[in-house]
């Protein structure tokens, strides 16, 4: 996995609001390498629980904030606990 650059995290930012699942697929393509993967298939990759992955295809306002500021924060989604 490689982390978000400051680059990345601002212009993640920047064009969050008009975009979030635009945005969060261009920020997933960096931090898990695979610059061709649709949004679909970086979710399911990311290894995000089945709750979060559902909630995450179904672009829930609360989940897709909650990748927001992990990838804002951490600079790469949060490890499966």
């Amino acid at each position: 996995m490689t982390a978000l650059r400051k680059s990345d995290v601002e212009r993640l930012l920047a064009e969050y609001d008009a975009d979030p699942v635009g945005a969060l697929t261009v920020a997933l393509r960096v931090t898990l390498d695979e610059p061709a993967l649709d949004w679909t298939d970086l979710v399911k990759m990311a290894g995000f629980d089945c709750a979060t992955r559902i909630r995450l295809q179904a672009a829930d306002p609360s989940a897709l904030d909650a990748l927001l500021v992990d990838l804002n924060e951490l600079r790469q989604p949060r490890p499966p606990t």
